[in-house]
């Protein structure tokens, strides 16, 4: 953030929210934090039953247990590798996982080395902890030490989707550490912010926006530092786990966007927050569904386009790529919606101190949307994606107009 930036941002102070949502959103927050203590003993005793805790890490576990113990051949078939985990975990899960495949590129696995030797459960909470402790790193960065970085902090780690990622053992605190850590350094380090960024390549859905953005700002060095480091992830990956890893991923991954298993569409997609699944939810054939997803894709990448392309401060171009990469997602869950509380934290703080109360019901709304996830199972969640394009017309209508950018 420029010195001008830091300057009105201390003269409107930090926004402060209505005392009754301030109230309500605690009382969420607190509710589903306590969901997340009583999984374990009483899975669904008080609210959705996820199971028990952890089941998304148990695919990570489970599939570098696997490629250390040399049976990498397994995470490529779904039904054996579900099988798999079934056995492994029986005594930790309340009732079998119907369906859970592999479905990372092998340089994720290279990320999740470090923590294979400490078990099951010391590495769920290792990751959840240290991906964590960058996710706070990068917000507080990013507010540049303002008072404004509490407001960010706090509706980061208190809103639903957190205690929903910890409960799953998802990586949203990684993605958005990356994403927002990169972006920081953008204009200041454009090197480091791209060798940030490339590390995002470990969810590809995550990280098809970043050529667009770097290229429409024109960051050319920050374009090439992102292609190194995800190629020098890949080349690692492949260094220590071998190629094979990759030379079956790859037709893997075709396959599933040309022609994708119907157990990870009935199991895994549905169970999703994307644009693809509530249309279906709402209605839509799939072929239509399919048509509104490449629709809201292609907005999104227009979107992140102008936004990096204006004069825009780098916070209000980050809740625009935040909200567009959740967008254009061909899958996401309910604890992705994390990173469009980022987002929406990241608006508020650009808008000011004095917001009429619209724009906290707003962010309210967004706040909300992981609690009463996931669509298929509640109708309101179904409307998440109309809240996600709004925000990015909220943001962009502050943008000035367009300026030409110069190679960096």
């Amino acid at each position: 953030m420029s010195s001008a930036d830091l300057a009105i941002n201390e003269t409107q102070g930090t926004p402060r929210p209505p005392i009754g949502l301030l109230i309500l959103g605690l009382a969420i927050s607190f509710y589903l934090w306590v969901l997340l203590v009583t999984t374990i003993p009483y899975p669904g005793r008080i609210g959705l039953n996820y199971n028990t805790l952890g089941t998304d890490w148990m695919v990570f576990y489970g599939a570098i247990r696997s490629v250390l113990d040399g049976n990498a051949s397994l995470i490529f078939d779904g039904d054996r590798f579900t099988a798999f985990l079934n056995s492994s975990f029986a005594g930790w899960l309340s009732s079998p996982l119907e369906f859970r495949p592999w479905a990372y590129p092998p340089s994720f696995l290279l990320m999740l080395l470090p923590f294979a030797p400490l078990g099951f459960f010391g590495s769920y909470l290792a990751f959840q902890a240290v991906s964590g402790g960058l996710m706070i790193t990068a917000l507080r960065a990013s507010a540049d030490g303002s008072a404004s970085s509490r407001l960010l902090l706090a509706m980061a780690l208190l809103c639903p989707a957190s205690a929903i990622n910890v409960i799953d053992g998802q990586a949203v605190f990684l993605v958005a550490a990356l994403i927002v850590g990169g972006l920081r350094f953008l204009e200041s380090r454009p090197i480091l912010s791209g060798l940030i960024l490339g590390v995002l390549t470990f969810k590809p859905q995550f990280c098809v926006l970043v050529p667009l953005a770097l290229i429409a700002a024109g960051q050319w060095r920050a374009l090439w530092a992102a292609g190194l480091s995800a190629l020098a992830l890949a080349v690692a990956s492949g260094l220590v786990f071998g190629w094979e890893l990759w030379l079956r991923w790859f037709p893997l991954m075709v396959e599933n966007l040309v022609n994708p298993d119907a157990k990870w569409i009935e199991f895994g997609r549905m169970w999703g927050n994307s644009v693809y699944t509530c249309a279906v939810l709402l209605g839509a054939p799939q072929r239509l569904a399919s048509l509104i997803q490449l629709l809201a894709t292609l907005f999104a990448a227009a979107a992140v386009g102008l936004a990096f392309r204006t004069r825009l401060s780098i916070r209000e171009k980050t809740a625009v790529f935040l909200a567009a990469t959740v967008l254009a997602a061909p899958h996401s869950g309910p604890y992705d919606a994390m990173l469009l509380v980022v987002a929406a934290a990241c608006w508020l703080m650009a808008e000011g101190r004095s917001l009429p109360a619209w724009c906290w019901s707003f962010v309210f709304l967004i706040w909300l949307v992981p609690a009463i996830s996931p669509p298929v199972l509640f109708a309101a969640s179904r409307l998440a994606p109309a809240l996600t394009v709004a925000l990015i017309v909220l943001v962009l209508r502050r943008g000035p107009p367009v300026t030409q950018t110069s190679p960096r």
